[in-house]
């Protein structure tokens, strides 16, 4: 009975916009992972499906940073004056894994399959490539490109900002952090694993792509980045134009943080929403 009812409580048709969060059993990890779902006002129409947008934090981030940096509370004012056609958001717990097949679980696996097939039999969205779309931010964003370049044909649309782009692997004497440090060599092994760093790197990937199979892509970094991380954005995009891939990029005034992401994000969600049903 207590499953059948929360069952009911997932699926029960909100009024108005609705962040809601929940769990669910992801069997790459072989635990239960928490999320968050944005659910537009339309979702109470019981005869409509809606396309997903699934969304990736950056470190030291969880689930909850698409309502606590203030992103719901945007999407919903986008939605409010008419700028977007609607869709879900939906945000999964990370932690600082990268979200990357490596050392802390096969959390890659969480956002390609156990994710969509969870949202998909759980809440009423539409299925396949054309109604998904992937945004990322940082880390997000390192995990959001490098997955619309290792796997195509899962999304239709790709945007990050401020992606971990780096054109080495991190260290010490170069500058990086004690915390950031500790995260990598979670993620990537202590030291880092170097073949497992360039199977992950979608500097590399980007290398090998497809002009014909990749998805609809837009990244852009702050120009000011504090982290320097408009390097590694500036050599994705020469990449991508060396392979003949069509994709926006920028690089606009800004830092790395959440002033800079809410300043770009008008523009993601639009090129999100643009290609969501294309296919």
């Amino acid at each position: 009975m207590r499953y059948a009812l929360a069952a009911l409580w997932l699926l029960a048709a909100p009024l108005h916009a609705e962040v809601r969060y929940a769990s669910f059993a992801s069997p790459s990890l072989g635990r239960d992972v928490a999320y968050a779902v944005d659910l537009p006002p339309s979702y109470a129409d019981a005869a409509r499906t809606f396309p997903v947008v699934y969304a990736l934090h950056g470190l030291f981030e969880s689930h909850a940073f698409w309502e606590r940096r203030g992103l719901a509370e945007m999407l919903a004012g986008m939605r409010g004056r008419g700028e977007l056609s609607e869709f879900l958001v939906v945000a999964v717990d990370g932690g600082n894994s990268f979200f990357l097949n490596g050392p802390e679980g096969r959390y890659e696996d969480l956002v390609v399959r156990d994710l969509p097939a969870h949202v998909e039999a759980t809440y009423r969205v539409a299925r396949g490539r054309g109604a998904r779309a992937l945004l990322g931010v940082s880390m997000g964003g390192y995990a959001a490109l490098r997955i619309a370049l290792k796997e195509p044909g899962l999304f239709a649309a790709v945007a990050a900002h401020s992606a971990m782009l780096l054109t080495q692997p991190p260290a010490r004497e170069d500058g990086a952090g004690r915390w950031h440090m500790d995260a990598f060599h979670g993620a990537f092994g202590d030291p880092i694993d170097a073949a497992l760093w360039s199977a992950a790197d979608p500097l590399q990937l980007a290398q090998m792509a497809d002009a014909k199979t990749a998805p609809a892509l837009a990244f852009d970094c702050g120009a000011q980045d504090r982290f320097g991380l408009f390097a590694g954005n500036e050599a994705l995009h020469r990449a991508l134009d060396a392979r003949g891939i069509t994709h926006e990029f920028a690089l606009p005034p800004g830092d790395h943080g959440y002033e800079y992401v809410r300043g770009v994000l008008p523009r993601s969600l639009r090129f999100l929403a643009s290609r969501l049903g294309a296919d």
